[in-house]
């Protein structure tokens, strides 16, 4: 193996976790920092994960450092002597020890790509101060440098199917560009992706749609063959024709959403749209942190945002119809769009709250211009109802809508018509927040309603008391005896 020149480490706090790795080995086991950890420290990257290979035992060094470190370890898979270390605070947030199988050159010719098939051994003669010595049998060096992603065999996606979309999505992250033996190496595997494992998959998928800009990610993909195998799905709307006000086929269509939501929540172009349209556009930091915050300690809204984008016309090949005079229509297809969204993000193991967040904007993304008749600004009682259907992804599906409008009519844009569906949903994001601060509280809750009328528990008395949370929303009710006084006629009309 060649001998490189050496990593140089500065964060004191990995070299205290390093020097405790090393003394963990004092048993005898040959110990190297692999993967990512290299790669990222040679670009100037930030690292929060280090990967250890091992040559002997490695659950009894992965028991001796969590001890030494004062943390959790586990076990990752058994036979294949995967452990994982979870620190509580530091520089690293978990540190993965896997057993090398064979030598360590062998396991390194193993691995995917050879930015990732470098390893720095810990054993004290190589560690010297701050520096560890490099080696590099697959030449990764020389593709990091020059910003190059290459299989390091031709077999590895074979080998692991996940590789093909961990390829493109380290390809973007990195800034790297994948060269062409392996870009064909991709294509010609890319069926095998429909045999990774869902959990993976999301995993790749949420970091690809979490980064700052997608730009041409999802063209991308599609390019490689990989899209429409994780998405299958998506096929049936390839070519399939739309009204003449849409620039695109449904499928084209879904592509440019994703990059005009971009454009629209400021990360990426849109060459499509002068820039005082974007001006128009309510953003605020509070928009901003929505958007960058996550759904239940999984993935990030704009992550989210964008898959719905992806897909919110997926039901729209199985629900074309022809009118009368015959003009395309696609009748109820965000309802079925919400119900193949569902299937598919179960399947791949998305959690239920992010499902839940991706279907409600897949079938409401066309309610927000459909809440009263053109250019008249909604009720109160239709921005209660829908931020109520809508919940915890209202504000992600007023910004898709926008996105939605841009990527119908592309080049065709009318200024003016955008102009007023940003009004309307300016209009509802304000409404929704003077909502939300009046009526924070329920004036009357069940008890009230079962002590003075005698409801039971069951749909009526839910049924009341959401009318009730409404007309206090809408500003219809605002004491507690108005809302009592409400209560009794909607039971009296009910029987």
């Amino acid at each position: 193996m060649a001998s490189l020149p050496d990593l140089v480490i500065t964060d004191p706090g990995q070299l205290e976790i390093i020097a405790a790795a090393v003394v963990a080995a004092g048993r005898g086991e040959r110990v190297s920092i692999v993967g990512g950890f290299i790669r990222d420290t040679l670009l100037g990257r930030p690292v929060k994960d280090l990967d250890l290979a091992v040559e002997g035992d490695a659950g009894a060094f992965s028991g001796a450092l969590a001890a030494k470190l004062g943390a959790t370890m586990f076990v990752l898979h058994q036979e294949a002597g995967m452990y994982r270390i979870n620190l509580a605070a530091g520089a690293f947030d978990q540190i993965d020890v896997t057993m090398v199988d064979g030598t360590l050159a062998d396991d390194l010719m193993r691995r995917d790509f050879t930015a990732d098939a470098m390893a720095a051994p810990l054993t004290i003669p190589e560690l010297t101060g701050n520096r560890l010595a490099i080696i590099d049998p697959a030449n990764g060096l020389a593709d990091t440098r020059n910003l190059i992603l290459r299989a390091v065999s031709p077999g590895v996606f074979q080998s692991d199917p996940a590789r093909l979309l961990r390829g493109v999505r380290l390809s973007a992250e990195l800034g790297f560009a994948i060269e062409p033996e392996t870009e064909k190496l991709i294509a010609e595997n890319a069926a095998l992706c429909q045999n990774v494992a869902g959990e993976r998959t999301r995993e790749d998928l949420v970091k690809l749609f979490s980064l700052p800009s997608m730009d041409s990610v999802v063209d991308y993909l599609d390019r490689l063959g990989l899209l429409t195998r994780i998405f299958p799905e998506l096929e049936p709307s390839r070519g399939v024709d739309q009204p003449i006000e849409h620039a695109w086929d449904v499928l084209g269509h879904q592509f440019k959403t994703v990059q005009s939501l971009d454009w629209v929540l400021r990360r990426g172009p849109w060459n499509y749209a002068p820039v005082e349209a974007q001006k128009l556009i309510p953003w605020t930091k509070t928009v901003q942190n929505y958007f960058e915050s996550t759904v239940n300690s999984g993935a990030c809204r704009t992550a989210l945002t964008r898959l719905a984008a992806l897909i919110h016309d997926i039901a729209k090949p199985e629900t074309k119809t022809l009118a009368p005079n015959g003009r395309v229509r696609f009748y109820g297809h965000p309802g079925r769009g919400a119900e193949t969204a569902v299937s598919m993000l179960t399947r791949l193991r998305f959690s239920q709250k992010e499902i839940k967040f991706i279907a409600a904007m897949v079938e409401l993304h066309m309610r927000p211009t459909q809440m009263g008749p053109d250019s008249i600004q909604p009720t109160p009682r239709a921005v209660y109802r829908f931020n109520r259907d809508a919940g915890d992804a209202a504000v992600a599906t007023l910004y898709l809508s926008l996105a939605d409008h841009l990527a119908a009519r592309g080049p065709t844009l009318q200024l003016d018509n955008f102009a007023e569906h940003v009004k309307i949903v300016t209009y509802v994001l304000s409404e929704r927040d003077r909502q939300q601060a009046e009526a924070p509280d329920r004036l009357i809750d069940g008890n009230d309603l079962q002590s003075r009328f005698g409801l039971k528990p069951g749909p009526e008395l839910g049924r009341i008391l959401e009318e009730l949370a409404e007309a206090r929303a809408t500003g219809e009710i605002s004491t507690h005896e108005e809302g009592l006084e409400l209560a009794e006629r909607l039971i009296n009309t009910a029987k």
